[in-house]
């Protein structure tokens, strides 16, 4: 089944044009700081559109096997989708590396809303998960960033 790239949410953007998003995504979560649940849907659409970016050079390189119907089978259609598939053992991720995992899941494990508890961790910024969450993503961005460039 081919798809018509120019309707289609995942084909409609070349890889640069995600990164480019999952930049702005990132600058938008960095600037949303004391928004737990604002910088960590932030972080996590970085990723997501990174990822994006990422099957679409795969694809278009011929890394990528299969009909652009079955990439979005496999990796899903949503942010999240992608990265529960990267976090999941069982997906089979090329072009990316399997040490990339820890990273998806840990921004999946952030929680987008505190605690509501009293406890007050000492040495703790009570950014502190949006700061990490922001900071898992851009590692994500980057690495997907390089994967992209190594296959050009």
């Amino acid at each position: 089944m081919t798809v018509d790239r120019s309707e289609h949410w995942l084909w409609r953007l070349g890889a640069d044009a995600w990164l480019r998003a999952a930049q702005v995504e990132l600058a938008a979560a960095a600037a949303n700081l004391e928004s737990r649940r604002t910088a960590v849907t932030h972080a996590r659409r970085a990723a997501g559109m990174a990822l994006n970016a990422v099957l679409v050079a795969s694809h278009d390189a011929g890394v990528e096997t299969g009909t652009e119907a079955d990439t979005e089978l496999r990796w899903g259609r949503s942010y999240l989708d992608h990265l529960r598939a990267l976090a999941d053992p069982r997906v089979p991720i090329s072009p990316l590396p399997d040490d990339l995992r820890p990273l998806a899941a840990g921004l999946l494990q952030i929680a987008v809303m505190g605690g509501g508890g009293s406890l007050v961790q000492l040495g703790r910024s009570a950014h502190g998960p949006a700061q990490h969450a922001v900071e898992l993503a851009r590692q994500l961005c980057d690495r997907c960033t390089a994967a992209i460039a190594t296959r050009r």
